[in-house]
């Protein structure tokens, strides 16, 4: 009886491996999930849950068109529902934005608006409500331009928020609320001349340690992944540096696998870069993505900016925002799906 159950597995095993639908597709293998429409164009921020990929936008300067969160089918990637923003002003001659969104604890999505200085809470399920949940955040010394840019929850519902153009980390109570300053230095200010600094933030598997990225370093335009203590007031000295990339690089979205590799959109390379757990770099990679039927085929990646998993292909969905193309060229506007066999750490 047990000789002919290990003839069973066995038999079952070789067929799967047979099998061409169940075969792995190389690491890195690149294809067009979804193509997103030229208005409102400009995807940056992409959240996966249940069956549903949820994308923010459009996130550029220069833009005055009213900001959406895009529903696509997860199997699919077809279109599946257009949430606008509601809490922005609708006067056409008003800048608006959509940071990358998360949603948290409660199944609310939030995300930041830089030109409103907040971040809005959207009940996207029934009715999309949305209410202003933290801000208007203050400029660090009361004076300063500011962008928020990227939020994450920690395990203790605590909202923490990366300003790119004032160096500055904020961190939001529980339940909302007037922010503050948790983590500022001149190490996560851009450059001058690129003053795009602190972005990406996620949070390890352990709710031990925050991770960011800072697009362009003052000074030398370096791409570079600091770690800080998950503590109430870290220290400058606390501040260490986890990875570094060659200048114009551009470090933007992160995000952490199960496996405890960290992945990172390179915007200004436009690659995907993974490091290990000890800051290393395993592989980077640079598509272009697959695109039957589609226009242009295969898709170039062009300065990706976010990252999503989808847990049940082992793959990364990946924002495809185009914003350094010029002209702009809506075409390149998509959603592609990288192979890495992994599947994505929850966010709290």
């Amino acid at each position: 009886m047990k000789t002919k159950l290990l003839l069973s597995i066995v038999a079952g095993l070789m067929a799967l491996g047979a099998n061409p639908a169940l075969a792995q597709r190389p690491l890195g293998d690149s294809a067009v999930f979804a193509t997103v429409p030229a208005v409102p164009g400009f995807p940056e921020g992409i959240a996966v849950r249940g069956n549903r990929v949820y994308v923010t936008g459009p996130a550029n300067f220069g833009i005055f068109t009213p900001s959406t969160v895009t529903a696509y089918d997860l199997r699919t990637g077809a279109q599946v529902g257009i949430f606008p923003v509601t809490l922005q002003d609708p006067s056409p001659g008003v800048m608006k934005a959509l940071s990358p969104g998360n949603f948290g604890p409660d199944g609310s999505l939030y995300a930041p608006e830089p030109f409103l200085g907040v971040v809005i809470r959207m009940h996207l399920n029934p009715g999309n409500t949305q209410e202003v949940y933290a801000g208007p955040f203050p400029a660090p010394g009361g004076s300063g331009t500011s962008l928020l840019n990227e939020l994450v929850f920690d395990d203790a519902g605590y909202l923490y928020v990366t300003d790119s153009f004032q160096g500055t980390i904020f961190r939001v109570p529980p339940g909302g609320g007037t922010p503050e300053v948790w983590f500022a230095d001149s190490r996560l200010l851009g450059d001058p001349n690129l003053p795009f600094g602190v972005n990406g933030i996620r949070i390890d598997r352990n709710n031990e340690n925050v991770y960011v990225s800072v697009t362009f370093e003052n000074g030398t335009l370096d791409g570079v992944i600091y770690r800080l203590p998950l503590v109430d007031n870290p220290t400058a000295g606390d501040l260490e540096e986890f990875s570094r990339y060659a200048p114009f690089s551009g470090p933007d979205g992160i995000a952490f696998g199960k496996s405890g590799k960290l992945y990172v959109a390179l915007a200004g390379t436009s690659q995907i870069s993974v490091l290990l757990p000890d800051g290393t770099e395993e592989a980077r990679y640079s598509g272009p993505a697959a695109n039957p039927g589609g226009s242009p085929d295969p898709m170039p990646w062009a300065n990706p900016a976010n990252i999503a998993f989808n847990d049940k292909e082992g793959s990364l969905l990946v924002t495809n925002h185009a914003s350094l193309v010029s002209p702009p060229d809506p075409s390149l506007f998509a959603i592609f799906d990288v192979f890495v066999d992994d599947k994505g750490q929850p966010v709290p």
